[in-house]
């Protein structure tokens, strides 16, 4: 069995299901035919597609880590800078902010006398 998604009516991508995962499918299907399996189904499988997508893209692509959100707005707070949108969006530019003011962030903080 063959699995086509396209995105957006112009990129596709096709793959083939081994036997085994394809007999499943077939099982999953028949139990889908109720109107809520139908829509858990979807639910389910787009947030698996969704999920897998992500793993396939370029890291610079992904979005930002946890980590680096944090970090992110920590400098963009201290320092009184704005954190792009684009920088929320992906590692890569994120990494381009963090990289642009980590200096000056790491500057402060060894100047700061720590209470204790």
């Amino acid at each position: 069995m063959a699995l086509q998604i396209t995105v957006s009516g112009e990129d596709s991508v096709t793959f083939t299901l081994d036997e085994s995962i394809s007999e499943a499918w077939v099982q999953q299907r028949i139990r889908r035919d109720s109107a809520a399996g139908r829509v858990d189904l979807t639910e389910r499988l787009a947030m698996c597609l969704t999920a897998s997508m992500l793993q396939c893209l370029d890291p610079d692509l992904m979005p930002p880590t946890p980590a680096q959100i944090i970090y992110a707005t920590d400098i963009a707070r201290e320092l009184g800078v704005s954190l792009p949108f684009e920088a929320l969006r992906s590692r890569g530019a994120m990494s381009d902010f963090i990289g642009r003011y980590v200096e000056v962030f790491r500057a402060r903080h060894r100047s700061v006398p720590h209470a204790g």
